[in-house]
């Protein structure tokens, strides 16, 4: 007996128990067919708008993954890195959003992505991990920087060995100057601080970056990276987890450290 036959058969039932009671309340028989009609009526109604709407959500959703050809782009994660996969999964419901809201005409644009998959990486280091991360001081003054300095003592606590390189631009002003030293004043205390000037930078190091050793890396671009300013976001951010760009952060950033000097 298939799954219709059950469900209809349990429809059956459920107006029979009910004109059963209705008769045994009432001691009428007709009463209690009608009764029993009525209820089964009004249950098979509902049970059926339910089902119905429930398989045109689900006939919606697999549209929308057809339409933007989820299932084989999804099947390419199997492989791939947790937390690449968790990105790309939590990003499909905006980019749903963005679909039907340019369908209707109207899209609205957040911009909280980039700077809380950044603080996202900041959190991925375990005790025993080795991290690296050099700064322009970009986002200093800001309260992504402030959430981003205190996730970072935290994991210095829990053992991880967390390396801040900053980086001072060749442009920076005096007032960019006295903000980036204050803040290695601020951190010195709980992190290595090292610093550099950006002209004894090698040309291909970045000056933002977040090395966790032999896992991940991150690149954030910023608007005008050549700038310090206050308030400043990130336009983009790329994530290796292949062994080659590991390799090349790892280079990259221990000729950083040999380059810089502590901060004392």
């Amino acid at each position: 007996m298939n799954k219709e036959w059950l469900w209809w058969l349990g429809e059956f039932g459920l107006a029979a128990v009910v004109a059963v009671v209705a008769g045994f309340v009432t001691k009428d028989v007709p009463i209690s067919i009608l009764y029993g009609l009525f209820v089964g009526t009004v249950f098979f109604a509902l049970r059926e708008l339910r089902r119905v709407v429930s398989q045109f959500d689900r006939q919606v959703s697999e549209m929308e993954d057809k339409a933007l050809n989820l299932p084989v782009t999804l099947s390419y994660l199997e492989d791939v890195d947790p937390y690449l996969k968790q990105i790309v999964r939590s990003e499909r419901s905006e980019l749903l959003r963005l679909a039907k809201g340019a369908a209707d005409g109207e899209i609205v644009l957040r911009t909280r992505h980039i700077v809380q998959i950044m603080n996202d990486m900041h959190k991925l280091p375990r005790p025993g991990d080795r991290v690296v991360a050099t700064s322009t001081g970009v986002r200093l003054g800001t309260p992504q920087w402030d959430i981003t300095r205190q996730i970072n003592f935290e994991l210095a606590d829990k053992g991880v060995d967390f390396t801040r390189v900053f980086i001072e631009l060749n442009g920076a002003t005096p007032e960019d100057k006295k903000r980036l030293k204050e803040e290695m004043d601020r951190e010195k205390g709980r992190l290595h601080v090292r610093f550099i000037k950006e002209s004894r930078l090698p040309l291909e190091a970045r000056k933002n970056m977040l090395l966790i050793f032999d896992k991940i890396v991150g690149y954030p671009g910023w608007v005008k990276p050549e700038q310090i300013s206050r308030g400043r976001v990130a336009e983009e951010l790329r994530i290796y987890t292949r062994r080659d760009e590991l390799e090349k952060a790892k280079e990259l950033a221990e000729t950083v450290i040999r380059l810089s000097e502590e901060y004392k």
